[in-house]
């Protein structure tokens, strides 16, 4: 591990302890598409990426929750291109700003490992991010 991901686990455990926290959830979420590539050239490609998460929620305010998790990230390619293949587990924390109509904002950091087994290479990366989910509908029925 890297002085990253050392530096990472170590504020994570500092920041996050049992005793001052009891479980309020174990939240899961997943996000994937499968999506094709229309010929280019005379090539098509065929890409599936995504993500699985499966955490803890150590916190709830309202509306606002704080969270760990462990991941597994995913992609793969019809081309066979060494940054479409890959498949890596990480963790991380966050924090998410639930809406009332199920919109959510979240704000965190992970660390990931990027094992591409096309060339046996692993990129370890720590990320900062927020992640955004909405939906609207604009002839939206009352009942």
């Amino acid at each position: 591990m890297n002085r990253y991901g050392f530096l990472f686990t170590l504020i994570f455990c500092l920041t996050v302890s049992t005793t001052a926290f009891s479980i309020e959830g174990f939240p899961g979420s997943t996000w994937g598409e499968l999506r094709w590539e229309l010929p280019k050239r005379g090539e098509d490609n065929l890409i599936l990426n995504g993500w699985i998460e499966q955490g803890i929620t150590w916190k709830k305010w309202e509306n606002i929750r704080l969270d760990t998790y462990a991941t597994i990230r995913y992609k793969w390619d019809t081309e066979q291109l060494d940054w479409n293949n890959s498949v890596g587990p990480g963790f991380g924390m966050g924090i998410t700003f639930f809406a009332p109509k199920g919109d959510n904002i979240k704000l965190g950091v992970e660390y990931i490992w990027d094992r591409f087994y096309k060339t046996n290479r692993t990129d370890e990366k720590a990320v900062a991010y927020m992640r955004w989910y909405g939906w609207w509908d604009l002839l939206r029925k009352k009942p």
